[in-house]
């Protein structure tokens, strides 16, 4: 667990690191590899150390902590001081009580290498204990008898800090606790398997504060009033800074949304829901609360929508928010989990992390560096200025006016706006009804400051998967763009595209299918989804009417569980992509869909790979032809829910040069694919008038040697 103000996890193997003791650490601080196993480090920045860690990183009741410092050879003396913070008894940095209670135990001195000295003590094993925030800092003299601080005392965050914690336990609930119904107050018992099978993040905090925040007030606006230790992959990062997050239905739900703000230098190393990290570490935490708002009757899809959603842009080319589940526990009182009360204890329930929309998320995605605006109600507020852009919001206000004003050519909005991008974005958004963009919000524009042309990035897909969710649909560009006959060709085009090889039965029933199975088990085990149920669908806190309400998840499911919500979900993409089919690509000019054949030797042998398209037929003359190849999951997966991230084919390995000979050859470059993986040719044909076909059906191969 890291041990740091600044957050950044070392990937070097910390029984290695302890094997050899301080010097090693001397020897290799300086570069901080990729996360990995978390250890403590601090920033080499520091004027006295150059580091210090905790072992082991995630202690357990019981376990004697050793903490070690690496020093230059001047410093004379050493001692690590720390604080115990026992579960409901948080103290924030303000509180007097911070300031006392600091035990002293001094560090012996080490061997080191040239130049050097390491520091080591041991924090007692008495002072771990489960659920039980432990801070601690070292405090060194020199030669000449200054005093040296680790970390800075004058820093947002002026203690490391480890959190100790033997493992989730299991939790056991009923549907509603008082119903007359024994079905429905039977308690049901989900084991420590069950709960830890999505990944933990712990917020320590006063209760008063977890309240005040979350039900009591009601602050519509941004300020964080609150501060807190978060504790995700095992890290604590202390002094953490948190509120209420949303709009006008902030409050609304009981089951309510929050938003971190990590100490400056301290970024969060978040992973995605495979465990991996993400390669840019997060400054500000989003959580959804993976609760609809009553009145639409879509409860208990469980976040589905929104890591769906986001995904399906991501997948189509338009950068989107990555997200991850979450299970929340809340420590702000003694007990973890009282057996008189479900709704009381540690557990939380399920929350979907989504990533902040800033300056870390252009550089995440691969996004050139350009000012950064999230739209409301006709403006945008800068959330990331790129270095040499105007602050002042000149270059969004010049961008508004200017489109505002209508009149603009086609050439115009090539120059001004990633069209391809937008075609995407628009796509996606027509195909899960993200229409809750119609009043100026729920999107940012980013203008690539190189370019100088603007993009689209979604935001808030919560309101989506159903036709008679919110909005209409009318972002300012589908009535601009798409009423200029050039530019909607293009669209449909790429309509067409996302329709053949994304959103479809099979390709995005896989995408439900592998959210789904982070958070419930495909085999139809207990879930972690119905233990949040039972937290919440009878919650106190979701008592009353409106977007709150008792008794309402499940509504929409067929089956009254959460697998009848995802076949809710796979269900509306048949009827949405009919609909998608026949009302936006409903132009009679398309060619015929061509079909594909295999032409190569027996085998598929990579570097043996060639395909030939059949006869062009279409309303217009042929201009030219395409081919494409893409990796897909394996026919045996195909017959099994998905239980992890897999391939998707609009995802391409290989993309042919549009060939204006119909009967020409394709020929698949050697290197392209891997022997034992599936893959799947399609080809195209584009007539004269600019307009692409459907992807052929494909030609489905294992690639042989």
């Amino acid at each position: 667990m890291l041990a740091r103000g600044a957050g950044a996890a070392p990937s070097w193997d910390l029984g290695m690191r302890s094997r050899l003791g301080g010097a090693f650490l001397c020897l290799l601080f300086g570069a901080l590899p990729a996360a990995g196993t978390p250890v403590a480090t601090t920033p080499p920045a520091l004027p006295w150390h150059q580091g210090v860690t905790h072992a082991p990183a995630r202690p357990r009741s019981g376990q004697q902590v050793t903490v070690t410092v690496c020093a230059p050879a001047g410093v004379a003396a050493a001692a690590v001081e720390y604080q115990v913070v026992d579960p409901g008894k948080y103290v924030e940095l303000k509180d007097p009580a911070y300031a006392a209670g600091w035990t002293s135990v001094a560090m012996r001195r080490g061997a080191g290498p040239a130049g050097a000295t390491t520091f080591v003590a041991d924090v007692p094993a008495a002072a771990q204990s489960h659920r039980r925030l432990v801070r601690y800092r070292v405090v060194a003299r020199d030669a000449a008898g200054a005093r040296l601080v680790a970390p800075d005392p004058t820093s947002a965050s002026p203690n490391f800090a480890y959190f100790v914690y033997d493992g989730v336990p299991g939790w056991s609930a009923a549907v509603e606790p008082q119903s007359r119904d024994p079905r429905r107050a039977e308690r049901v018992k989900f084991p420590p398997a069950v709960m830890g099978r999505v990944q933990v993040y712990h917020l320590i905090a006063r209760r008063d504060s977890v309240e005040n925040a979350t039900w009591k007030e009601q602050s519509g606006g941004s300020e964080y009033k609150y501060t807190g230790t978060l504790v995700a992959g095992g890290v604590a990062y202390d002094h953490v800074r948190f509120r209420a997050r949303g709009g006008v239905w902030r409050y609304a739900m009981g089951k309510n949304m929050w938003k971190f703000d990590l100490p400056d230098g301290a970024p969060l190393r978040a992973a995605d829901d495979a465990g991996r990290p993400y390669a840019v570490p997060w400054a500000k935490l989003n959580l959804g609360a993976c609760i609809q708002q009553g009145e639409y009757g879509r409860r208990g899809e469980q976040g589905l929508y929104e890591s769906v959603g986001f995904r399906l842009f991501n997948l189509a080319g338009v950068a989107a928010p990555r997200t991850h589940y979450v299970h929340l526990r809340i420590i702000d009182r003694a007990e973890e989990a009282p057996a008189a009360d479900q709704y009381a204890g540690d557990f939380w329930g399920l929350y979907l992390a989504v990533e902040q929309e800033d300056g870390r998320f252009l550089k995440a995605h691969g996004l050139p560096e350009g000012n950064l605006y999230k739209m409301e109600g006709g403006t945008g507020r800068l959330e990331h200025q790129a270095e040499g852009q105007p602050a002042d919001g000149s270059d969004l206000k010049q961008f508004l006016d200017a489109y505002a004003g209508g009149g603009q050519s086609d050439q115009w909005w090539r120059a001004n706006l990633d069209l391809p991008g937008y075609y995407s974005y628009r796509a996606v958004v027509e195909c899960i009804h993200h229409y809750d963009i119609g009043e100026g919000k729920n999107y940012a524009y980013h203008r690539d400051a190189r370019s100088g042309r603007w993009r689209v990035i979604p935001w808030d897909l919560d309101l989506t998967w159903a036709d008679h969710m919110y909005g209409d649909g009318e972002e300012p560009f589908k009535s601009r763009v798409l009423s200029k006959a050039a530019l909607k060709l293009e669209y449909q085009n790429r309509l067409r595209e996302v329709r053949d090889l994304l959103f479809n039965e099979e390709q995005t029933g896989r995408l439900i299918d592998e959210y789904a199975a982070v958070v419930a088990d495909p085999s139809g085990g207990p879930s972690f989804v119905e233990a949040d149920r039972r937290k919440w669908d009878f919650h106190p806190a979701l008592a009353g009417g409106g977007q709150a309400g008792h008794g309402k998840f499940y509504e929409a499911s067929p089956t009254k569980d959460f697998p009848g919500m995802v076949r809710q979900m796979k269900d509306y993409v048949k009827t949405r992509g009919r609909w998608v089919d026949a009302n936006l690509l409903d132009d009679p000019q398309v060619p015929a869909t061509p079909s594909a054949t295999y032409t190569g030797p027996a085998g598929f042998g990579a570097g043996q790979l060639r395909f030939r398209a059949s006869p062009y037929k279409g309303a217009n003359a042929f201009a030219a032809v395409r081919w494409r190849l893409a990796e897909v999951a394996p026919a045996v997966a195909k017959a099994a829910p998905m239980r992890g991230p897999g391939p998707y084919e609009i995802t391409a390995v290989w993309e042919g040069a549009a060939m204006p000979d119909a009967a020409a050859e394709a020929v698949v470059p050697a290197g392209v694919v891997t022997p034992g993986r599936t893959y799947r040719a399609r080809t195209r044909v584009r007539d004269a008038t600019g307009r692409w076909s459907h992807w052929s059906p494909a030609v489905e191969f294992v690639a042989g040697p």
